[in-house]
């Protein structure tokens, strides 16, 4: 099979060599990670959510009296 050599930063490679599993290929890793990717529709509103969330810890840090 065909090869091609990529330019990655160091602070890429180090991300990938921890990420990689004992006796995975670098070719095998990114074929992982790139299958491990959902559906775009799976994060569809999960930011609506932080945002909730955010919120509700922020009302409960500053209370629920009126803003000054």
């Amino acid at each position: 099979m065909p090869s091609r050599n990529i330019a990655v930063r160091k602070d890429v490679y180090d991300a990938l060599q921890r990420e990689k599993r004992p006796g995975e290929s670098f070719t095998k890793l990114l074929v992982r990670l790139l299958h491990q990717r959902g559906p775009l529709e799976e994060l569809s509103g999960s930011w609506a959510q932080v945002a909730r969330t955010a919120q509700r810890q922020w009302k409960s840090v500053r209370g629920s009296g009126p803003r000054r």
